[in-house]
């Protein structure tokens, strides 16, 4: 079977030139871009092959390569001679062994002649010397041949290799019945072909097609008798034989690669022909991915460098997509095809990768009651759901439809999982194949798994989206969970869901939250038992959330719950060292002893230091603790980062599939750098008009190193005498004077 591969817009343009060649290059690594519409079972092994001789752009055009019938050959002469030879064996013989070597076999005919080969001895102990003459004779008219496709040859009528065919052709004949009566007939064709008498072949087929079994020596004689229908004018039998076989590289060798709508005429040519699957399968697998490629075109900040080909290449690409739907329609409508399941699949397909769900919906729906193999059953179901996704008004009565979809999906993943699968999501968990990608284990193995990947693209592509703008936070956070954690446990801090929970409030993860400890009905525990609900995550998640938003009596409550131990398997463990109450913008000063629940004590001396500087009748006192307040807050976004959030880079990666009429915080509105440094700076400066006590406002001066404002304006304290004392060039420090 052909190896199914993936369009880009570079392969389109390929496709459209009918060019020969083919180039790979790296497959969509998310879920978001599993192969969604099949309608035949795909290997998806051979998505993550890589070609380095390709260019980095260039992905594998899929094109049809000749008809192979090796090893359904190799199967007959087994099913002719006996079960227990070894497949390889018979490969051996028929396709690799020299003719030297089937005559010496042929001249002795004893099994130490027949070495170690099932096959060769099989024919010895049962006296088949008319397989090994048969062989013999075909070795010999193969060799032949091919010195007769030599670019050096000149063919002259009356040459060696001529002869040597004549020869080939009279022993055929000779031949009138017997096991081997069709395979002498394929020798017959070919010799026919070789000698260019393509009428005695056309000739010859019609008087023996009668006689010979329907099995795969047939079909090879049928192909090689179309070349020679082509040859002699045919040309339209001999298309409808390579239709028949779904023969296309032989079509497009015919046409001369002229073939504007190649999936159109093979259907015309023949309406059930074997190409039809292969290349409706082809083309949905580009589609699908093409949903995807529509917004990078919208996105302002695309390279506009590549904007004006890949705008071009999508004009092609909407074309292509046209003529495929005239194609679907014309085969929907006039019914010749045995696959009228498969082909409203398409029409659903190709309109839902034309943005409209409903009437993809309409055509799927159409074909429910046409007969399916199992795979297209499947494969039907999941795109009902989908389109239902896309297509319902989330309510209470989808959250059960939902509900009732998403326990078919986990019997399906769990029926089809495979201990090796496990294995490669286990070997991938934890990183990705480049440095600068923090997303979770799913991104470098999506295509490995379909059911699990198509769960994923379903929840986080359409649904999770459609919930939040339905205000639906919590079944938002859930369905993400269920998707990044339903095999197995990713990087909790990098998936999917967290950067959903990312951008939601404290508030709405805490209801999310109170939802895995009391669920409300039988969907909440299913959704929790498919989900990340190891209770030290969540409190350290809500108590992050506290800090950020300031609630720090409330971040308390959760950190005194989150052990020492869980602690240190949290990859920002290693940076709680820095003191979060350092005058200092930058530090790199160690202090070990604050690895000890850092963020719980932050956490109280921030509480303690709001409730003084609000409550505490000495205004000193207030004033040393907004002081301290200030500083905490300050570095809590800037060299402490690591208190509000788990990443030092103040942009977040976005939200993969959010819908545009979503308006998610931004950066800047998440992590609130801009917003708590000028707030702290506010907050310093207040206090100092606080202070009643010149020596401590002195002393707090001092510690922003502000020498000059000291000496300036309490110059009478100690401090400032302190100053004096051991530092006899202060006025250098007037550029730091902030406050004069």
């Amino acid at each position: 079977m052909m190896k199914l591969r993936i369009y880009i817009a570079v392969s389109l343009l390929v496709l459209i030139a009918n060019s020969v060649s083919a180039c790979s290059w790296w497959w969509p690594k998310h879920s978001g871009e599993v192969v969604l519409y099949r309608i035949m079972p795909l290997d998806e092994s051979e998505y993550e092959k890589e070609d380095a001789t390709c260019p980095y752009w260039a992905r594998d055009a899929i094109l049809h390569q000749r008809v192979d019938y090796k090893e359904e050959n190799v199967k007959l002469w087994q099913k002719q001679t006996s079960s227990g030879i070894s497949l390889g064996d018979i490969e051996h013989v028929v396709y690799k062994a020299g003719v030297a070597g089937l005559q010496g076999i042929r001249r002795n005919m004893t099994l130490n002649s027949a070495k170690d080969n099932s096959f060769l001895k099989w024919i010895v102990s049962n006296g088949r010397t008319d397989i090994l003459d048969f062989l013999i004779l075909a070795k010999q008219s193969e060799q032949v041949r091919k010195s007769m496709n030599d670019p050096w040859y000149y063919d002259v009528a009356d040459n060696s290799q001529n002869k040597s065919l004549a020869i080939v052709v009279e022993k055929c004949k000779q031949y009138k019945s017997g096991p081997l009566y069709s395979c002498y007939a394929l020798q017959m064709v070919r010799a026919l072909c070789g000698l260019r008498d393509y009428n005695a072949c056309t000739t010859y087929w019609n008087e023996v097609k009668g006689q010979l079994a329907d099995d795969v020596v047939k079909k090879m004689i049928e192909l090689k008798v179309a070349s020679a229908l082509s040859k002699t004018g045919r040309r339209n039998d001999a298309l409808e034989i390579y239709a028949k076989y779904g023969d296309v590289a032989s079509i497009r060798s015919i046409n001369n690669g002229n073939i504007k709508n190649e999936l159109g005429f093979v259907y015309d040519l023949d309406a059930n022909s074997p190409y039809l699957e292969g290349e409706l399968q082809n083309w949905l697998i580009y589609f699908g991915i093409f949903t995807d490629y529509r917004r990078l075109l919208e996105d302002e900040y695309y390279y506009t460098g590549a904007r004006y080909f890949e705008e071009n290449s999508a004009k092609l690409i909407v074309e292509r997509l046209d003529t495929l739907l005239k194609v679907a329609h014309k085969a929907v409508r006039e019914k010749k095809s045995r696959k009228m399941a498969m082909w409203h699949y398409a029409l659903a397909a190709l309109y839902d990768a034309k943005d409209q769900p409903e009437k993809a919906r309409k055509y799927l729906m159409a074909g429910m009651h046409y007969p399916k193999d199992a795979y297209l059953k499947d494969t039907y179901h999941f795109l009902r759901i989908y389109l239902d996704a896309r297509t319902a008004t989330y309510n209470d009565e989808y959250e059960q439809q939902l509900f009732k979809d998403l326990k078919w999906i986990a019997q399906k993943i769990k029926s089809k999982v495979t201990p090796e699968i496990y294995d490669k999501l286990r070997s991938a968990e934890g990183g990705s194949c480049y440095e600068d990608d923090n997303r979770d284990v799913y991104q470098i193995i999506a295509n490995s798994f379909y059911w699990n990947d198509a769960m994923r693209r379903l929840l986080l592509k359409v649904v999770c989206p459609r919930m939040h703008k339905a205000g639906r936070y919590v079944r938002e956070i859930q369905l993400a969970n269920m998707a990044d954690n339903f095999l197995i446990e990713t990087n909790g801090y990098s998936g999917e869901m967290f950067a959903i929970v990312e951008r939601l409030s404290y508030k709405a993860t805490r209801d999310y939250y109170k939802r895995i400890r009391h669920p409300e009905g039988d969907f909440d525990q299913f959704l929790n038992s498919h989900s990340r609900t190891f209770q030290y995550y969540w409190y350290d998640i809500l108590a992050t959330k506290c800090l950020r938003e300031r609630r720090y009596a409330k971040a308390v409550l959760y950190l005194q719950h989150v052990p020492l131990s869980y602690q240190k398997t949290m990859s920002v463990y290693p940076y709680m060292y820095r003191s979060p109450f350092s005058y200092e913008m930058e530090t790199e000063k160690r202090d070990t002893s604050l690895y000890h629940n850092y963020k719980l004590h932050f956490a109280e001396q921030m509480s303690e230091s709001e409730r003084i500087m609000k409550h505490h009748h000495d205004p000193n006192e207030r004033a040393n603790a907004k002081i301290k307040y200030a500083l905490g807050l300050r570095n809590s976004v800037h060299y402490c980062w690591f208190l509000t959030r788990y990443s030092s880079n103040t942009e977040y990666t976005d939200i993969r599939y959010a819908l545009p009429e979503i308006a998610y915080p931004n950066d800047s509105a998440i992590c609130r750098h801009d917003e708590y440094v000028l707030l702290s700076e506010k907050l310093i400066k207040s206090a100092f008009d606080l202070f009643t006590d010149r020596e401590q406002a002195a002393a707090q001066l001092r510690k922003f190193s502000y020498y000059q404002r000291v000496l300036d304006d309490y110059g009478n304290t100690n401090v400032a005498q302190d100053i004096r004392l051991h530092c006899d060039k202060w006025r250098d420090y007037a550029l730091n004077n902030k406050y004069k």
